[in-house]
């Protein structure tokens, strides 16, 4: 037989079970600020520097929004532009 829940213990339950939820979110942005931190480290640390392009420049743009997709079609599709020219800033 299964014994009753009382209204408290129902409360004391639901509190507990919201207080991990809040937990892990703060686990997960604790996580990504650590991430930001060490990129933006390296960034900093590195000698590239600013890239700026000069009207004429051939440049071609790439859509790094497909390195993750589960879509099929998304697959075949290019992942890198045509030649384009630099117009104006």
């Amino acid at each position: 037989m299964v014994d009753a829940i009382s209204a408290p213990e129902v409360r004391v339950h639901l509190a507990y079970a919201e207080q991990q939820r809040l937990d892990g979110s703060a686990a997960v942005a604790t996580q990504a600020a650590k991430r930001k931190a060490v990129f933006d480290r390296r960034v900093h640390a590195s000698q590239a520097g600013a890239v700026s392009f000069a009207t004429g420049d051939l440049v071609q743009v790439y859509r790094n929004d497909l390195d993750y997709t589960f879509h099929t079609e998304h697959k075949l599709l290019p992942k890198w532009s045509p030649p384009r020219r630099i117009a104006g800033r």
